[in-house]
C-alpha cells in the first residue's frame, strides 16, 4: 500500500460534492484525515500522478473537455480517514451488500450504502484514502486504486455465486454514467471496447461477467 500522505494541519472539515445534471445534488460531510500531501515514505513515494485534479463544474462536458484530459503531473497524495474506514468499511457493510436480493440493488448498495446519506464499500474505499483516489481522472494513478477495484470485482463475484443461475449474468444500468444524458439500458450482447486492452476489438457485456469465462481465467479464494 505505501505510505500515507504527508500531514498538512489547521484543515477544515469539507464537503464532498456529486453535482451531476439531472441527478439532484448530493454533498457528503467528510471529516479530514491524518495526511493530505503527497506520499513520501513506501514503495510508492515520490511517484508522479498525470492527471487531474479535475474541474467538475465543467459537467455535462467532463470528459470531453481538455482541460480535464491535459497532462498535469502532480505527486501522489493520500490523506488516510480511519474514521471513514470505521464507519463504511466493515464486516456489517460486506454483509449488507451480499444479502442484496437482485444486481439492481447490489448496484445501489455498493454506491451508496444501505441507509440514506451513506456511502458503499466502493466510494467509501475511494474516499478512505482521499486525495487523488477521490478524483474521476486521476484515482488510477494511485496504485492501491488496483488493489480496492480487484475487492470490489471479489464482492461481485461471491455475490454471484449466491445464486449462479439467476445472478452470473445479471446487469443493470445503461450505457452512460447515472443515465446523464439518458440512454437504453445495456443488454448482454452490447458491446465494450477497452482498446489496447482489448486486441480482438470490442466484446460483448457477457464475456465480462464471468471470471471462468471470456477472456478470463481466475478464480478468488
Amino acid at each position: 500500500m505505501s505510505g500515507n500522505g504527508e500531514f498538512i494541519p489547521n484543515r477544515s472539515d469539507f464537503i464532498s460534492q456529486l453535482n451531476l445534471p439531472p441527478v439532484p445534488v448530493i454533498n457528503f460531510a467528510l471529516s479530514i484525515g491524518t495526511g493530505g500531501g503527497c506520499v513520501t515514505t513506501g514503495p510508492f513515494a515520490n511517484i508522479t500522478v498525470p492527471f487531474g485534479p479535475v474541474n467538475y463544474s465543467l459537467f455535462p462536458s467532463l470528459l470531453n473537455n481538455p482541460e480535464n484530459l491535459a497532462y498535469k503531473p502532480h505527486c501522489l497524495r493520500r490523506d488516510l480517514n480511519p474514521k471513514l474506514t470505521g464507519l463504511w468499511l466493515t464486516s456489517a457493510s460486506v454483509e449488507s451488500l451480499l444479502k442484496s436480493p437482485n444486481i439492481t440493488v447490489f448496484n445501489r448498495v455498493i454506491l451508496q450504502g444501505s441507509g440514506p446519506g451513506g456511502l458503499g464499500v466502493h466510494g467509501a474505499g475511494h474516499r478512505s484514502v482521499g486525495m487523488d483516489m477521490i478524483d474521476f481522472f486521476s484515482s488510477p494513478g494511485d496504485p492501491i486504486f488496483f488493489l480496492h477495484h480487484t475487492q470490489i470485482d471479489r464482492l461481485w463475484t461471491l455475490w454471484q455465486k449466491h445464486d449462479p443461475a439467476e445472478r452470473q449474468y445479471a446487469i443493470s444500468g445503461t450505457g452512460t454514467l447515472l443515465n446523464y444524458p439518458p440512454s437504453p439500458e445495456f443488454q448482454l450482447n452490447d458491446t465494450i471496447d477497452l482498446g489496447k486492452l482489448s486486441p480482438g476489438g470490442p466484446q460483448p457485456i457477457r464475456d465480462f461477467l464471468n471470471t471462468l469465462g471470456g477472456p478470463f481465467c481466475y478464480e478468488y479464494e
